[in-house]
């Protein structure tokens, strides 16, 4: 019998932090953000107090009741020894013996995107990662970091729509809707005015990944160049899940697909793929202009498949399963 207990979801990602107030069901009670709590935007401190604050004003709201337990999937953890080593110090502190569970953004997109089943999730928001999980075995793929990789991301989608304003503005591109977007959204009087926006800010991830859901809005308008932006995050997308496919999941597996049977599950032979592969993040709120290329990219074993959860529940289910297994006792989940 699956463990009840009321929880919190924590989803602490680089742009936001999201607490999510849960019942026994996990439905929603209530939800609300604070700001980022990622170690290297907010500092050791930052992450503490936004943490802290979150956890505090949860309770207040008497919605949890007596017993709770907090779900944690925060973005940077499981990054090097040190920073692991000090994000478990200061949850350790902030959940103050309350049962918890702490991994990695990623991982609790996996859990709740595929209900903890073998798969590949695809998280491409401000930063881009894939992770995989097959018969016990785990693979994470990408989150180079905004300045080495991110492809497929909303800074990464920010850093393009630049490139590509730079292309149309001197003729080089057709010109599109990309120009009187980023025209007006920066105000630039002369398109030489992008150089010094550039220079100020194109260190800042935040800021460049703030203008991505300009491409969507240039490519809903007929822009080339934005959908093939949108095209080409779609194939970087699909390059982290066949690296993921190629190194943990068998290849004699009997129910392996025939070539040619990759696409969304709704499409023709979706269905009969073996690896779903889903996704989360603000990236694809682009919809069908980059869902479809990315199901057309996929590796032939795979099917895209919409997420079962709100990333907000992938820590609990975690804790929820671990409580299961092990009973009550408080603690981290490794």
């Amino acid at each position: 019998m699956a463990f009840r207990m009321r929880m919190l979801g924590i989803d602490g990602g680089g742009t936001k932090t999201a607490f999510t107030l849960l019942d026994e069901d996990l439905r929603v009670l209530e939800r609300f953000e604070l700001g980022t709590c990622h170690y290297a935007q907010a500092g050791f401190d930052g992450t503490e107090r936004v943490l802290a604050e979150g956890i505090a004003r949860a309770a207040a709201t008497g919605a949890l009741g007596e017993k709770w337990g907090i779900g944690l999937g925060i973005c940077g953890y499981g990054e090097g020894a040190d920073a692991t080593r000090r994000l478990n110090d200061i949850v350790r502190r902030v959940c103050a013996g309350r049962p918890y569970v702490l991994v990695n953004d990623v991982e609790a997109a996996w859990a709740a995107g595929l209900d903890l089943a073998d798969g590949i999730v695809i998280i491409a928001g401000t930063g881009s990662i894939a992770y995989g999980v097959c018969r016990g075995r785990s693979l994470r793929v990408g989150g180079w970091d905004y300045e080495l990789g991110d492809e497929g991301s909303a800074g990464w989608l920010g850093k393009e729509l630049l490139f590509a304003f730079t292309r149309e503005s001197d003729g080089r591109a057709p010109a599109g809707a990309i120009l009187a977007l980023v025209r007006a959204e920066l105000g630039l009087a002369d398109d030489f005015d992008l150089i010094g926006f550039a220079q100020r800010h194109m260190a800042e991830r935040g800021r460049i990944a703030r203008l991505a859901p300009l491409v969507t809005r240039a490519a809903e308008a007929g822009d080339a160049c934005a959908r093939d932006i949108l095209a080409r995050a779609a194939r970087e997308e699909a390059a982290m899940v066949a690296t993921i496919v190629r190194q943990i999941f068998p290849t004699d597996d009997a129910s392996r697909p025939d070539e040619g049977s990759a696409g969304r599950d709704e499409g023709p032979g979706g269905r009969d793929a073996a690896i779903p592969v889903t996704y989360v993040g603000g990236t694809f709120r682009a919809g069908a202009l980059i869902l479809d290329p990315l199901a057309r990219a996929l590796p032939a074993r795979c099917r895209l498949v919409a997420p079962a959860h709100d990333p907000a529940l992938g820590a609990c289910l975690l804790l929820r399963r671990r409580m299961s297994q092990e009973g009550a006792a408080p603690g981290e989940a490794r």
